[in-house]
Formats: structure tokens, C-alpha cells, sequence
């Protein structure tokens, strides 16, 4: 009996499903932002070669997963009968994190969460995001190199103040490069200002780590030229950089913007650009720039410390000192804020789950979000969002809750793998269970499982103990 129910719900499954999806899907217009992607990609060309009707494209309307132009569809997917080549899986597929790349079935997809409210007003807008993570996919595909080390910025030096008010700077003087370049009676302004902030850029990489600038370059590349292919989509003209510039760790967020800017003017001033880095030139796009501005007559040598003063525009002296007083602030800040972080994560009430890999066989990252990490310590990183970590034993991934890693290595704290992950504020008891050599363990949004692992519970603290798996 319970076979044949079985087999009857299988039948009524693609139908239901079917009716479901369709339904739901009107609620936030999932085939009209699809169809709206194709009616941009067919009236413009967005990038050289790109063409995000090529991309397969995974959509979360908050209820449902759709699964549009894909060439092999995992078997858990539906075929929609009333929607030629879409798939349907009923709530959010595992694979659908974050608006990101990946690899579903093999094949690169772009994955986007388009819920009821979401980011983008209008239908365009919503397109235009779309198209931002197509173009993710065609990065992978054709770019791989464009893109940075994420693990860099947990070695990224944040509490250099004076590495922060030259950030400052350098991003104040592109700002008004941006705002200049939108005039077209303001070209000499637009040169001035982007030749100020590329120069604020030297002094700044001649301080900074090789590894922080190959990364802020290699995000641009990435971020910053999605973004760009986004605006043209939803038609923006601007890179919307903020005049208070961007928090002190938000390196990655500020990258979005700056690739962006730069991006702009070299569309004004370096027409063939775009045509260039597509044939694989091998330059970021700040040195794109430089090279395509000419340098003002009797400008002093690049590197010079005096080349500034020679520009007809420059930052009010004032600035500058408040950029720095303010740094010198921010940065105890957030030696603050971190010590504050770690006491209340660690005085959360409720259940706590420890996972402790053994000292040759830590657990390691294979996935996380960038946007939402602090490093609270030389070892230890708080993820507010998304991590996913495992090894030969099994794997653990949490979303949308707050998770502490202690790095097993001791010069950065992933890059060696993590010897404990600590979950800490579960309100309801979690689920851990052992059978057949398998532990398993499940609370609200956190699913994990290991093979041959040690299970113990003291009050409401349970604790897996990883062992070395046999090759």
C-alpha cells in the first residue's frame, strides 16, 4: 500500500507542481523578468560576445525554484508542460544561496533570488540583476582570472588608518571624475580628477600588501564590470559613489563601485576598451585608464610625491585632515566592535553546537559570503550570512545565521582550514543523531553530516568530534 501511494504521488506530482509554480511565479513575475532579460539582450549589446540569452538562469521566487534554458537539468527538476524548456523544484534548491554563479549539473548557471520586495522596482531593473549574474556565468567561462581572492580579506590590513584616508581620497577624486563625466562641457574637469585619483591609487598600493591590490584589481574586474554591464541593462548612467565613501571593511562593496567608475571613463575617454580586455589583454582597469590618459604638460613623474600639486583641480586641504582624523577613529572603532562581537556571540542564549576537526584533517571553506565576515581575532571569523565547510568526513552549511570559525592555521584563519566551528543561539533543540557509522545533525537553517564522528551532549551544548577518514 504505502508503494502504491508512493507511485500515486509521483503521477500527481508534475501536474500539482505545474499549477503551483505557474501560479506562484506570477507573484513576482518570474517570466516576465526572463522575458525581459531576452528583450534587452536583442535591442543592445551589453559586453563583447556576451549575450545573456545563452545563460541558464536559476530563479528563487521565495516559494519556488525555476530553472530556465538549461542543457541538463537535475532529475529533481519538473518539466513545466506549460512553459517550453522550464524547470520547476518546489521551495529553494540547495544550489540557490545567494545571487551568484554556479555550477548545477556541471553546467555554469546563474542563480538569482527574485522574492516579493526585492532589490529593483521596476521590471527592468529586475532584468538588469539578472543579467549581472549572467554575466558572472560568462566570466567563468571566458574570464576566469577576473576575479579575486576572496580569502585576501581576511588578511587584509583594515587597521592601517592611513592606509584608509588614502582610500578616502582616492575615491573622493573619482567620485568627482564621475560626476564631471556626466558633463559634456566638463571633459577637462573629468580628465583632472581621474588623473588625481589614479595618482591618490599609486601612493596608496606603494603602502598596501601586493596581495590586498591584486585583489581590489582583480574585484573590479569582476564586480565592478558586472555592475556596469547591470547599468547599461537598467539604462544608469552613474556609479552612484557615495560622498561618505564606504565603512572601513567593506573593501568588496566599495570594489562594485570603483570597477564601475572606472568602467565609465574609459567608455568616455578609452572607446575601444571593452573590445581590448575581451581579446585577453592583461591589464586592470586602472592601468587601462592610465594609460589612456595623456598626463598634463610639465606634470612630474608618476611615483613623484609632487605630481598632485601640478593638477588644476584638487581636495580642499580640510578634507584631507578630516579624512585622516576620522581613519585614526574608525580604525579603534573597530577594534572595539570586534571584542563586543565576540562577547555577545559567545553570551547567546540557548542551544550551542561545536564541531571540532582533528588537527590533520580540518574542516575547509567550499563556500561563504564576503560581503557578510568580520575577523574578530587573528583566527577567528564571525560569518553573519553563508558558510558551507567540509572535508573526506562530511560537510556542514549554515544560512542565515551567525557562525564562528577558529582558523587551524596560524598565519590566516581559513587558508589553513578551521578546527572548530561554533553555532551558538539556537533556540529550539537541534536534531543529532548517530546510525550506521553517520552523524547528523539539523537545527533551523543549519543541515550537517560526517562519517565516523564522535557525538556528545553537556546541557544544551552538543559537540561532534571529527576523525581522520582512511584513504
Amino acid at each position: 500500500m504505502r508503494k502504491l501511494t508512493f507511485l500515486l504521488l509521483i503521477c500527481l506530482m508534475p501536474g500539482t507542481l505545474a499549477a503551483q509554480t505557474t501560479r506562484r511565479a506570477g507573484a513576482t513575475d518570474v517570466y516576465a523578468v526572463v522575458a525581459e532579460v531576452d528583450r534587452i539582450a536583442a535591442a543592445q549589446t551589453l559586453w563583447p560576445n556576451f549575450d545573456p540569452r545563452r545563460v541558464p538562469i536559476e530563479i528563487y521566487d521565495g516559494q519556488d525554484t525555476l530553472l530556465f534554458r538549461h542543457p541538463a537539468p537535475p532529475p529533481e527538476f519538473i518539466s513545466l508542460s506549460s512553459q517550453q524548456g522550464v524547470w520547476a523544484f518546489p521551495g529553494r534548491h540547495e544550489t540557490v544561496t545567494a545571487n551568484a554563479p554556479v555550477k548545477l549539473n556541471k553546467v555554469w548557471t546563474a542563480t538569482v533570488i527574485l522574492k516579493s520586495g526585492g532589490k529593483g522596482s521596476s521590471l527592468r531593473e529586475r532584468a538588469a540583476l539578472v543579467i549581472h549574474e549572467a554575466f558572472h556565468v560568462f566570466q567563468r567561462e571566458h574570464h576566469p582570472k577576473w576575479s579575486g581572492d576572496e580569502l585576501e580579506l581576511f588578511v587584509y590590513p583594515f587597521d592601517d588608518a592611513e592606509l584608509l584616508a588614502l582610500r578616502r581620497l582616492e575615491s573622493e577624486s573619482l567620485r568627482r571624475a564621475d560626476i564631471a563625466r556626466q558633463k559634456t562641457q566638463e571633459e577637462e574637469d573629468a580628465l583632472c580628477w581621474a588623473r588625481l585619483a589614479l595618482q591618490a591609487r599609486r601612493e596608496r598600493f606603494a603602502r598596501l600588501t601586493k596581495g590586498a591590490a591584486t585583489y581590489e584589481r582583480a574585484t573590479e574586474l569582476n564586480e565592478g564590470l558586472a555592475r556596469y554591464v547591470e547599468a547599461r541593462a537598467a539604462r544608469t548612467r552613474t556609479a552612484n559613489l557615495p560622498a561618505a565613501e564606504y565603512a572601513i571593511t567593506d573593501v568588496r562593496t566599495r570594489a562594485y563601485a570603483t570597477g564601475h567608475a572606472l568602467a565609465l571613463l574609459l567608455e568616455r575617454f578609452a572607446p575601444a576598451w571593452a573590445t581590448r580586455l575581451e581579446a585577453g589583454e592583461n591589464l586592470s582597469l586602472d592601468e587601462l585608464l592610465a594609460a589612456a590618459l595623456l598626463p598634463p604638460k610639465s606634470t612630474p613623474a608618476p611615483d613623484s610625491a609632487a605630481a598632485s600639486a601640478s593638477y588644476s583641480c584638487a581636495l580642499p586641504k580640510p578634507f584631507a585632515e578630516s579624512a585622516r582624523e576620522r581613519a585614526k577613529m574608525e580604525v579603534a572603532s573597530l577594534i572595539e566592535r570586534r571584542a563586543v562581537l565576540r562577547r555577545e556571540f559567545n553570551a547567546q542564549a540557548g542551544w550551542k553546537i561545536i564541531i571540532k576537526a582533528d588537527a590533520g584533517a580540518p574542516l575547509w571553506p567550499q563556500g561563504f559570503d564576503p560581503l557578510n565576515v568580520l575577523r574578530l581575532g587573528e583566527r577567528e571569523v564571525l560569518h553573519t550570512r553563508y558558510l558551507k565547510l567540509g572535508n573526506d568526513a562530511g560537510a556542514i552549511e549554515i544560512l542565515d545565521r551567525r557562525s564562528l570559525t577558529e582558523g587551524a592555521g596560524a598565519q590566516h584563519p581559513l587558508w589553513g582550514g578551521v578546527r572548530q566551528l561554533t553555532l551558538a543561539g539556537i533556540a529550539a533543540e537541534p536534531s543529532a543523531q548517530e546510525s550506521a557509522g553517520k552523524t547528523t545533525i539539523s537545527a533551523a537553517n543549519i543541515k550537517g553530516e560526517f562519517r565516523g564522528a564522535r557525538l556528545e551532549r553537556a546541557g544544551q551544548t552538543i559537540s561532534i568530534f571529527l576523525q581522520p577518514q582512511s584513504k
